[in-house]
């Protein structure tokens, strides 16, 4: 059995905290575990197209910690998020994480975003992610009222969170980056921090939105 070893327990507690915050968003999601050097990247995916003919934007949540050492570095392994959240509430493990040996093939991790080339395009506000999420989820919960089919709600979140935002200088991003960043809670909950803007950089057709908790990745349209 695989066993990372986080460096210290906050880190650990940090990762758990995505991990819960990450089936919140999506109780059947997984989560990507990669290991750089002695750098572990977290990645999951709160919105992804199911399909052809899908329009939902893919978005990827990434955090990233440091490992107590670079002994695992090329290991890269995706793990359903449920029996991730097993391991975590063994608390006899302390700072030692144990993989789940039942890895998962989930379409969105065959599309890897690039790891350099990234160059600043915009910025977008804090107040303007939350505005945005607080909306959609109004939409989507006043459009799918109770007992509404799988189908009709899937298809009423999928043109939500595709519909486009703009950054400050113009730049077209899903809304799902928005809902991505409050339902993982990596923007300050806070609305005094509304006004604060956060980077979007560029690379390869791929955005990447830079805020306090992690970084958000969408591929370009057109």
């Amino acid at each position: 059995m695989t066993v990372l070893e986080i460096s210290d327990p906050l880190a650990m507690a940090d990762l758990a905290a995505f991990t819960s915050l990450a089936q919140r968003a999506d109780a059947d999601g997984a989560m990507r575990l990669q290991v750089i050097s002695d750098i572990l990247v977290a990645s999951v995916a709160p919105l992804y197209p199911h399909g052809i003919g899908d329009s939902t934007p893919l978005v990827l949540g990434m955090r990233m910690l440091r490992l107590s050492g670079s002994g695992l570095d090329g290991f890269d392994e995706v793990v359903p998020l449920s029996n991730l959240l097993d391991r975590f509430a063994r608390e006899e493990n302390g700072t030692s994480l144990p993989v789940p040996p039942n890895s998962v093939l989930v379409s969105w991790t065959g599309i890897a975003p690039p790891r350099g080339g990234w160059d600043a395009r915009d910025t977008i506000s804090v107040g303007h992610l939350h505005s945005t999420a607080a909306t959609g989820v109004e939409e989507i919960s006043s459009g799918a009222p109770e007992g509404s089919g799988a189908h009709a709600v899937k298809a009423l979140r999928s043109r939500v969170w595709s519909r486009e935002m703009t950054g400050s200088h113009g730049t077209r991003l899903p809304g799902g980056l928005a809902f991505a960043a409050t339902a993982l809670r990596f923007i300050p909950a806070r609305r005094r921090d509304d006004d604060a803007e956060l980077s979007v950089m560029e690379s390869a057709g791929w955005l990447r939105l830079v805020t306090p908790g992690g970084h958000l990745l969408t591929r370009t349209r057109g």
